[in-house]
């Protein structure tokens, strides 16, 4: 079995879409801290987007827990989903995102993986 690196950092980038996407899942053996969950509005109009994110746990009864819901980026701007603090992940945990309407929004996601011993 190999070795899990004790510290890893990670960035994620991706487009978002209308639907509840899964951008990232915390891997057996590690503990993720969230520093940033950044999007953007990248379109070229004068659209104001929507954003709604959810932690996502398989094994509670309740499932998708809501962090941002429905929150306003407006045309060259962005927002910070986790603003003032950081969002801990467990083995298993997700983190999945989804806007009002198609490719105008992106996602930069910056994780540190840290093992669990």
């Amino acid at each position: 079995m190999a070795a899990i690196a004790l510290n890893t950092f990670k960035t994620i980038r991706a487009g978002i879409t209308s639907s509840y996407v899964g951008i990232y899942t915390c891997p057996i053996g590690v503990a993720s801290v969230i520093l940033l969950l950044q999007v953007t509005n990248v379109s070229t109009g004068s659209t104001t987007y929507q954003v709604s994110a959810v932690h996502s746990r398989p094994d509670d009864d309740i499932q998708d827990y809501e962090f941002a819901n429905d929150l306003f980026v407006p045309p060259n701007d962005s927002v910070n989903l986790v603003p003032d603090g950081k969002l801990i992940l467990e083995t298993g945990d997700a983190i999945k995102i989804k806007a009002n309407d198609n490719n105008g929004l992106n996602i930069v996601l910056s994780i540190l993986e840290t093992a669990k011993s």
